[in-house]
């Protein structure tokens, strides 16, 4: 199911296509894993198996690379990771931030299990004392989607990411397109629509996004803090701290939709 949804999703050149299994001794024979890493790595119900799926380089796309003294992209690989139902929600976050530290590539990591699957991709720049590895700065989780049923927002979502409708001037430029996408389907989860903005743009709705959760944050702390509260000035003081933030919310979630 997760093979049919990519391919219909994804369009990619056929020559990108290799689904070439990537055992877990990949990542001990190449890597120096931590002991958590490699317990983590072990675990069998966390991560089942993994795949690479894709690879859209010069000579499968007919992309050109892109390279200076930050980043590189000269080839984009696609990871497919199957974890159990149990373990999705759960480990999703440590599952991509695995694959993303150890993969020096742009990575789009698939990772699903028998009901639904989310995307991820990262923001990494050369790791100055060994131009060999990466470093991660900023990671994108999309929303789980459900391989049954899919909302308006997460089904334009999916047909943004066809290979036709990229930014195909170079592979920098092709990656970015799946960070747009991905903040544009988080944005979605607020106001409701799915735009696939600019890369500027798309980041400058990331950190917009991130202000909204630290307010939610703050609310639910301040909310706490109420109720063990006795003295009436200072439960005044707290209830107009929360309508602030909640006016600062609205102010800010109106400016995703512009």
């Amino acid at each position: 199911m997760v093979n049919e949804l990519l391919s219909k999703s994804l369009k990619l050149p056929s020559q990108c296509w290799v689904k070439q299994k990537l055992p877990k001794t990949f990542f001990k024979r190449n890597f120096e894993l931590t002991i958590s890493e490699k317990k983590f790595l072990d675990e069998g119900n966390i991560i089942q198996q993994m795949e690479v799926t894709a690879l859209v380089n010069v000579e499968t796309s007919n992309i050109s690379t892109f390279k200076d003294e930050y980043v590189t992209y000269e080839e984009i690989i696609f990871i497919t990771v199957q974890t159990t139902h149990e373990q999705f929600d759960r480990q999703k976050n440590k599952i991509v931030d695995f694959i993303h530290k150890f993969i020096p590539n742009p990575t789009v990591v698939i990772l699903h299990d028998v009901k639904q699957l989310l995307f991820s991709v990262a923001e990494k720049r050369i790791n100055q004392n060994d131009n060999s590895k990466s470093v991660v700065e900023k990671t994108y989780i999309s929303k789980s989607i459900s391989f049954e049923n899919q909302d308006n927002a997460t089904s334009k979502f999916l047909d943004e990411l066809s290979f036709e409708k990229a930014n195909k001037i170079n592979l920098f430029n092709y990656y970015q397109h799946f960070i747009q996408c991905c903040i544009g389907l988080q944005t979605a989860q607020i106001n409701g629509t799915f735009v696939a903005r600019p890369y500027q743009r798309s980041k400058e709705d990331a950190y917009v996004m991130e202000e909204i959760e630290t307010l939610k944050y703050s609310i639910a702390a301040l909310e706490n803090q109420a109720k063990k509260e006795t003295q009436l000035t200072e439960m005044v003081f707290i209830n107009t701290e929360i309508n602030k933030h909640r006016s600062k919310i609205e102010e800010l979630t109106n400016k995703l939709s512009k």
